[in-house]
């Protein structure tokens, strides 16, 4: 797994200072990219363009220089197949804590609280 962008703590403060951030000249090309149509349907993506160059509440500016040099790191990972099918064994390997069975008990356990219903059983 590759993480990235700014940490939940610094989220508040990063929104406080969004009117005077200057981003990333790559970020500015892309959505200008996306303006113009390059990759069709220009007044589809108006929204998605207003939303990222007006606002930007999920902070896609502040985290774009660090999604390039992540996905660099990625690029170079993958061109060793050893090294990345250690990672992604590694990954799925520690990925049981995030398992949806686990998280819908605990779910129920804080919040629904609903009682579990008996599976019937079928003899014959």
């Amino acid at each position: 797994m590759f993480i990235f962008g700014a940490l939940a703590d610094a989220v508040p403060a990063l929104r406080k200072e969004r009117a005077e951030f200057k981003p990333d000249e790559r970020f500015l090309h892309v959505v200008n990219m996306i303006r113009t149509g390059q990759f069709g349907w220009a007044d589809y993506f108006h929204p998605l363009v207003d939303s990222i160059t007006y606002s930007d509440y999920y902070l896609l500016a502040n985290d774009f220089a660090e999604y390039i040099a992540t996905q660099e790191r990625v690029d170079a990972v993958y061109k060793d197949p050893a090294h990345w099918t250690q990672m992604s064994i590694m990954s799925t390997a520690g990925a049981g804590f995030f398992s949806s069975d686990r998280t819908i008990a605990e779910y129920n356990k804080d919040i629904w609280k609903s009682k579990p219903c008996p599976v019937p059983t079928y003899s014959d």
